[in-house]
């Protein structure tokens, strides 16, 4: 499951973005429409673009690199709000964004792609 980070990094050819992309296109690589949203609010941010315009561009890229966009699963929160209580902003700094993609990873039993130390403390890729 490509993650919020992975996919702005991609996006803005940030340093790393290279072999993320080519994970990516080598496995079944999907994402939610959460983390669209989250990756076109951080385009907004970077590129000074609107929100539809940068929705485009990660759609755009997501199409390119064959990632499937999902719709978030209602079974996955639970796993988020598990993910809030065990790694939330008090501890090891997981914000609501990132407690979703845990819940959407750990109820897949996908591994996650991410850039960062966000998830590191945490059992998502066990």
């Amino acid at each position: 499951m490509v993650e919020t980070s992975a996919l702005v990094a991609i996006v803005l050819e940030e340093p790393g973005w290279e072999p993320l992309a080519e994970l990516v296109v080598s496995a079944k690589a999907f994402t939610t429409c959460i983390n669209v949203f989250e990756a076109s609010l951080a385009l907004v941010r970077e590129l000074t673009a609107s929100p539809k315009a940068a929705h485009e561009i990660v759609l755009g890229m997501a199409s390119r690199l064959n990632i499937a966009i999902t719709d978030y699963p209602a079974g996955a929160v639970a796993f988020a709000a598990s993910a809030r209580q065990e790694f939330g902003r008090g501890r090891h700094g997981l914000n609501m964004g990132d407690c979703l993609s845990y819940g959407a990873a750990r109820l897949s039993g996908a591994r996650l792609l991410y850039v960062g130390e966000d998830f590191a403390r945490t059992d998502v890729n066990d």
